[in-house]
């Protein structure tokens, strides 16, 4: 009852993401033949030169093959983003019952507030992992319509590190749901440490290390290590988190 409770208060917005992600994995497929039409009618020289311009001479040549151009532009793209943002929509609302009437009643229930935020907890995540696999899966299928194929293992690897990452994402929004009551403190408060996180990766760390290079699977892409490290932590993170979040719950005054 606890799963299906749980279910009911997230299904829309699972099904809408859902939704939202499987729409874009197929645009992505039957867009790149217009991606090489665009990319053969650009020379080097119509580039320029500077910083900026690497940058897009780099995505040209990633863009050349199928493989590239599914990890570039889906992958470690528009993939990592969506997910941390459905992430954090998921995870932020009550865990138990808004208010009133519905609210007692959760709390009346022969059932210890730890063991509602643990399936809250393994409902999202289980939300989460359908996001995360069937979006790419369906990369795999529809390759073929587009005249190329995508390894349904890589498609998996990167799947299951872009889970792993996301995975932060979900639990803190399930912990500062657990602090507040309203949705949006925990959604734009989740938001502001996915986009804080982004900066400093960006700034202060090497190129291709930290959370969103590990989600977007750029060490297996390019010599086929994952980031071990960074996942381990995500993994760890989440656990705290969601440990957090239980016993913030069991301490409060309903």
């Amino acid at each position: 009852m606890l799963c299906y409770k749980a279910w009911l208060d997230t299904r829309w917005k699972a099904l809408i993401g859902a939704a939202l992600l499987l729409f874009s994995a197929a645009g992505a497929v039957f867009s790149y033949a217009s991606v090489q039409e665009l990319i053969a009618s650009m020379s080097a020289t119509e580039v320029g030169g500077g910083i900026v311009a690497d940058r897009l001479r780099e995505a040209m040549e990633l863009a050349r093959s199928f493989r590239g151009y599914v990890w570039s532009n889906w992958f470690s793209g528009n993939f990592i983003g969506y997910l941390t943002i459905l992430a954090a929509v998921l995870g932020s609302g009550s865990p138990l019952s808004r208010s009133g009437r519905g609210l007692l009643f959760s709390l009346a229930l022969p059932v210890s507030r730890e063991r509602w935020i643990a399936t809250r907890a393994a409902t999202l995540l289980t939300e989460l992992f359908v996001l995360a696999f069937v979006p790419s899966l369906v990369i795999v299928a529809l390759a073929p319509l587009a005249q190329q194929d995508f390894a349904l293992g890589e498609a998996l690897v990167y799947s299951a590190s872009a889970f792993i990452g996301a995975s932060v994402f979900v639990s803190l929004a399930l912990f500062l749901s657990t602090v507040f009551e309203d949705v949006w403190r925990p959604l734009l408060l989740t938001g502001c440490a996915a986009a804080a996180i982004g900066a400093g990766e960006t700034y202060l760390l090497p190129e291709g290390r930290g959370l969103f290079a590990a989600m977007g699977g750029r060490g297996y892409f390019f010599d086929g290590s994952l980031a071990w490290l960074e996942l381990s932590l995500c993994a760890a993170a989440a656990a705290a988190l969601i440990y957090a979040a239980a016993a913030n719950s069991a301490r409060r005054d309903y």
